[in-house]
């Protein structure tokens, strides 16, 4: 860990920067631990988690985004309780920060067609499944017709995929942030449902 205090660690206003500024290089860079947040939804056995990959993170709406199946069971889920919550941690930079949100489905929509166009042929491969996720089989199976396993689908091939694709929108109502320094741990809540973020500090 860096011996230098960054300049967050006792001023609140700098926090929400550097939330959304850690969200902003997951969505482009693929090192970046914020790429892979856990998510949990509340089924109706009880919290459900998984982890997904960061597709978008807009600040200006207080929104993050992720790609799924609609076939996926996060979408019933999501259906019978809006609320979802997001796990992020980055190692490197010892930040720790959970979001609540209330989340929206896109599905054939201006949205998820605007997206479509820009997922490369080896992503939309992964919505040519022929079964729901979480379908039961007698043998191991990627779900993906047998004539693309190990291959690349040429582009017009994939379009089947849509079929099945969804995007889900989070509009963020809290984030909590913790910083892990050895000269003494950072906590804060911001709350953003305001006109303006509130920060608060809080106990580690």
């Amino acid at each position: 860990m860096s011996s230098i205090e960054p300049g967050f660690y006792n001023n609140k206003d700098l926090i929400l920067d550097k939330i959304w500024a850690l969200l902003s290089k997951g969505v482009k860079d693929r090192e970046e631990d914020f790429r892979l947040p856990v998510v949990v939804t509340n089924s109706k056995q009880g919290p459900d988690a998984r982890i997904v990959v960061l597709r978008g993170a807009y600040p200006d709406r207080n929104v993050l985004r992720f790609h799924t199946d609609i076939r996926s069971e996060k979408i019933e889920s999501l259906k019978n309780n809006k609320q979802i919550y997001f796990l992020f941690y980055n190692k490197e930079e010892k930040i720790q920060v959970r979001a609540t949100g209330t989340a929206t489905i896109h599905y054939k929509d201006e949205t998820t067609a605007e997206s479509w166009k820009k997922i490369q042929s080896m992503s939309r491969k992964c919505y040519l499944a022929t079964t729901a996720p979480g379908s039961v089989s007698d043998n191991p199976t990627s779900g993906i017709p047998e004539q693309y396993n190990g291959k690349t689908v040429p582009i017009d091939e994939t379009e089947l995929g849509y079929e099945h694709f969804a995007i889900i929108e989070s509009t963020i109502h809290s984030f909590e942030w913790l910083y892990l320094a050895s000269k003494g741990h950072r906590r804060a809540k911001i709350e953003l449902s305001g006109t303006s973020p509130t920060v608060t500090w809080l106990t580690p």
